[in-house]
């Protein structure tokens, strides 16, 4: 299920902002706890931040985003540009396709911090083989080294029981990407799951067999992760992974 953008889209997330207002609620608390070191922000799969908050973003000096929805721009300042111009961000909005050119886009922004929204849960729908996402995922994550950067993004998606009682309640739970390999066990949803994630996996009343969109090794040993259940319907929800990457420089100097 792709459903990162287009007309469609926009009109369900629109409609939908007060059922999908507690998973916005948890994306907001934990960008508060980033602190970034960086004035300038680059967003890529931007689309129109319908799930971000506008005063995380008025932090910075610049904001850039990129989404090849012809959509995304003109939404996203409706959404957010009355607020960041009151707090003076530079709004810039682009439609090249960023993961495609993104060493060159990476250098144009040399000094930005780097955020994924929402985008590399999708890439499994964007290539012919599971092999070429794989890859495609290690080619972003080699650019990153050094980098200050973060994802939001889907780990697992699929059914939950009609209960109709999971609409009303939105579970998180936070994790340590520990080094080396991690013990995986087969859980209630039929996906590979982490033992210590394993009550949140159950939280989400998952049925049947998930989809794994492969970006559970996106983030570098030690992040923190935090994992966020998002009811995009009543009969389906993705799991969320929220993890930010301090550069470098910055982690010598802790």
């Amino acid at each position: 299920m792709n459903h990162s953008g287009g007309p469609l889209w926009h009109a369900r997330a629109w409609r939908r902002q007060g059922a999908w207002g507690g998973t916005c609620n948890h994306i907001r608390q934990w960008l508060e706890q980033i602190q970034p070191t960086s004035r300038q922000l680059v967003i890529i799969g931007a689309s129109a931040g319908w799930m971000m908050p506008s005063p995380w973003l008025q932090r910075f000096d610049k904001v850039t985003t990129f989404d090849i929805d012809r959509w995304a721009a003109p939404l996203f300042r409706w959404r957010h540009g009355p607020a960041l111009k009151r707090s003076g961000t530079q709004l810039h909005c682009g439609t090249v396709d960023a993961l495609a050119e993104l060493q060159a886009l990476l250098a144009a922004h040399a000094d930005a911090a780097v955020l994924f929204d929402n985008v590399l849960g999708q890439l499994r729908f964007m290539h012919v083989s599971l092999d070429q996402t794989a890859s495609c995922l290690d080619m972003i994550k080699r650019h990153l080294v050094g980098r200050e950067w973060g994802s939001l993004h889907d780990a697992y998606s699929g059914a939950v029981r009609h209960t109709g009682r999971v609409l009303e309640r939105v579970v998180t739970f936070q994790s340590l990407k520990q080094d080396g390999a991690v013990q995986m066990v087969s859980g209630d949803a039929g996906v590979p799951i982490d033992p210590g994630l394993a009550p949140f996996a159950s939280q989400l009343e998952a049925e049947g067999e998930w989809l794994d969109h492969l970006t559970s090794e996106v983030f570098p040993a030690g992040t923190t992760v935090h994992h966020i259940a998002w009811h995009y319907s009543r009969h389906y929800c993705h799991w969320l992974q929220a993890g930010w990457v301090k550069s470098k420089s910055r982690a010598g100097r802790q």
